[in-house]
């Protein structure tokens, strides 16, 4: 399985939210983006058409997800 297929299972499961770190260019620390269950759906859509296989950005690959942690 891919890094992004192991990710998305995830949203499928009894989860409260996630966790998702970033890298972001010209920035010297990750990002944090927490969403809620309640946005599961919409969120493993986008992160399956906007990502690729290794969970880097399709558009910008210097935008990449580097940790994930469902709560």
């Amino acid at each position: 399985m891919t890094k992004k297929e192991i990710f998305l299972q995830e949203f499928d499961k009894d989860h409260n939210d996630v966790v998702v770190e970033v890298t972001v260019p010209n920035c010297p620390r990750t990002e944090l983006i927490i969403n809620p269950k309640e946005n599961f759906k919409g969120k493993k859509e986008y992160y399956d058409k906007a990502y690729n296989d290794d969970l880097e950005l399709k558009s910008f690959d210097q935008i990449k997800i580097v940790s994930y942690r469902f709560r």
